[in-house]
């Protein structure tokens, strides 16, 4: 009997875990995605923490950024409160990259197209990483792993399409400030790792890695143009090396601004989740994302 009880209850456990994974996937909102296969995954964590516990830093930032202004704006307190907090975490950053899931839950279940671009966006970007941070890498092999990691990238369907024409500058600048500026140092330190960790050989790399940082850190004191958070302008060895990841990687970087500058007005006023929303629209409708589900709760 006591058997039989046990089986029972291990029997609606299963059924449990089974309704809640297909209201996950009813709800849009799937796991984490799986990067592709390679040794070299983790070679930033592995060899680099202090660079990557910043990285780490940065994507917390930007999905807290995000969750903050789909649900209620961006206001100038919330803007400092929210530079405060990016601050505060840089201070002390994290050691492991954060479940975008579980940090940005509303954006991800509400706007479930443009979670996932910016997602699968993450994950190519930190593939691209560790691939350039491998130990055994050089140009051959590298352009070789670099070249597949693009290819399985371009297949999911949330991979961004380049937009018609340059976006008019984010409201995320005029209105967020503060956060927009750190966000956009954290930009760069993805930019400038990657250049750093390109140019040298894996001897040379802590060096270059070491300089990296500290040019971030004074970074965040500072104001900068979009365009120097940019693979063309501040990573001149990846754009000539592998210009499709320097594209591609700047486009996401284009459409993550977007999508932020989108969410930020309106805080606190009525109707100001539908003008989000709409904004939101157009974002994803420039980069041909899907829009049907965004801004349904």
């Amino acid at each position: 009997m006591p058997l039989m009880r046990r089986f029972s209850r291990a029997a609606r456990a299963a059924v449990l875990c089974a309704a809640a994974i297909s209201a996950a996937d009813a709800s849009g909102v799937s796991s984490e995605p799986f990067r592709p296969k390679g040794r070299y995954n983790n070679s930033v964590h592995r060899f680099f923490p202090d660079l990557d516990s910043r990285l780490n830093a940065v994507r917390y930032g930007r999905w807290r950024a995000l969750e903050i202004a789909w649900r209620v704006g961006v206001t100038p307190e919330l803007d400092r409160e929210f530079s405060a907090f990016l601050l505060k975490l840089l201070a002390d950053p994290p050691r492991f990259p954060p479940e975008a899931v579980f940090v940005c839950p509303n954006f991800a279940r509400e706007a479930s197209s443009v979670f996932h671009a910016l997602h699968w966006g993450q994950v190519f970007e930190q593939q691209v990483s560790d691939i350039l941070a491998s130990a055994d890498a050089e140009p051959t092999v590298t352009g070789e792993r670099l070249a597949r990691a693009l290819e399985a990238y371009r297949r999911e369907p949330w991979a961004l399409s380049e937009p018609p024409s340059e976006a008019a500058q984010s409201l995320a600048f005029q209105l967020a400030p503060m956060s927009a500026r750190i966000l956009l140092a954290g930009t760069r330190l993805f930019i400038l790792a990657a250049e750093g960790l390109a140019a040298a050989d894996f001897g040379q790399q802590r060096w270059k890695v070491r300089d990296t940082i500290a040019e971030f850190d004074a970074s965040l004191a500072r104001d900068m143009t979009q365009s120097e958070a940019t693979y063309r302008v501040a990573a001149p060895i990846v754009s000539e090396r592998y210009p499709a990841i320097a594209e591609n990687l700047d486009r996401l970087a284009r459409f993550r601004v977007e999508v932020y500058g989108a969410l930020v007005p309106g805080a606190a006023t009525p109707g100001s989740r539908r003008e989000r929303v709409a904004l939101l629209k157009a974002v994803a409708e420039r980069y041909r994302i899907p829009t049907r589900g965004i801004g349904v709760e």
